[in-house]
């Protein structure tokens, strides 16, 4: 059988690793003694893909996966763990006037914990009385489930989320996060809990895997979710009696690269002033150098408008011209041949062994290094 990984999409044509047959269908909506000629149990077939390592079901979701039903209410120690973790986890990250949202929110039985800590708490969740009930309990409620990564959530952008043992549920969990990455501020924090699948190996509970359950989770793999989807993971551990692996992650941001754009700007107007000034004196310019960043800044910093020649010592490189700015390129025994008298080096990290040539074997020679704060050397 042919699948497609529900993380990273990439096929998975091994065979399964493990099946459980006549396993109950479904955790919810317990047969009536009158549909028991007709119900009947169903096989749970594992696989692993070979690229991510996700454990994953196969076959379609149960019919209710876009709900949150939590079969029993938070027991008070529960209760007193969640209300500290959100507590840490909002004060930690500035929280506490900024918009969270817990995605599958059920009934809102955990956002009274989340509440306590920030004013601006809000659920998403799909199944209708489930939001009544919890709107009737004062929450505020948003009905929705985040269909493909193009959803959007009504009131968002938000600044920081949570999702309690959902993520497993869903058949695409790749998709389901970035959409919750699509409807978060720059910058915004989560957490993110699954069940601990490390646990269940260690144990060996094959009794835990559940037709409900689509995706198993080890901290590797958890972490793989949700970096190549948006996320940069700052913890992951296992919680409540290793139970639970909780991360608390933060939306990727888009790198600024605009200093590399203003030391370009500042090499650029040095070595323009510097080249000219040589030139205006009836100076010949030559580069040392060829290779790649040398070529790139030839380029970027439009340096054949001045410079002659290109001296190197590869011979494979003589007789030819420089790419993008067509300088020939000649060996560097050419140099009085040529009439040079001003070189820039630019050979990384030769570059100072070629200045200690140029003082022994070309001494009138005036050089220059071009290094990352700009020119520097001979007069």
């Amino acid at each position: 059988m042919n699948i497609s990984c529900r993380c990273c999409k990439s096929p998975i044509k091994s065979e399964p690793i493990f099946v459980l047959n006549n396993m109950p269908k479904s955790a919810q909506f317990f047969p009536k003694e009158d549909e028991l000629d007709t119900e009947k149990g169903v096989d749970i077939v594992l696989y692993q893909c070979p690229y991510c390592g996700l454990v994953q079901a196969s076959g379609e979701p149960v019919s209710y996966f876009r709900d949150v039903i939590r079969a029993t209410g938070v027991s008070g120690e529960m209760g007193s763990f969640r209300n500290k973790q959100y507590s840490e986890f909002v004060d930690k990250y500035g929280l506490a006037d900024k918009k969270i949202i817990e995605i599958g929110a059920g009934s809102g039985e955990y956002m009274q914990y989340m509440e306590a800590s920030c004013k601006q708490v809000y659920g998403l969740e799909h199944l209708k009385s489930s939001v009544e009930k919890a709107e009737a309990a004062g929450h505020k409620m948003i009905k929705g489930f985040i269909e493909d990564e193009s959803y959007v959530i009504d009131g968002g952008p938000y600044d920081g989320f949570y999702i309690m043992n959902y993520l497993e549920h869903i058949p695409d969990p790749a998709g389901f996060v970035r959409g919750i990455f699509n409807n978060l501020s720059n910058g915004a924090v989560g957490i993110v809990e699954v069940p601990n699948f490390d646990m269940m190996l260690k144990e060996d509970m094959y009794s835990e895997f559940i037709q409900d359950h689509l995706s198993y989770f080890r901290s590797d793999t958890l972490k793989t979710l949700l970096e190549h989807n948006g996320f940069d993971v700052l913890e992951l551990k296992p919680i409540w009696y290793d139970y639970i692996l909780s991360a608390v992650v933060r939306k990727r941001s888009i790198m600024n690269l605009s200093s590399m754009q203003d030391q370009k700007d500042k090499l650029y107007h040095e070595i323009q002033t510097f080249l000219k000034g040589c030139k205006d004196k009836g100076e010949k310019i030559a580069i040392w150098g060829a290779g790649h960043q040398a070529l790139a800044n030839m380029s970027l910093l439009e340096m054949d408008r001045y410079v002659e020649y290109v001296l190197d010592s590869a011979d494979f490189k003589q007789g030819f011209y420089t790419p993008a700015t067509h300088i020939p390129i000649v060996a560097p025994s050419e140099m009085s041949a040529k009439g040079i008298s001003v070189v820039i080096i630019m050979a990384g990290s030769y570059s100072e062994e070629i200045s200690r040539i140029m003082d022994e074997k070309y001494p009138d020679v005036i050089w220059r290094i071009l290094g990352s704060d700009g020119l520097y050397g001979k007069e």
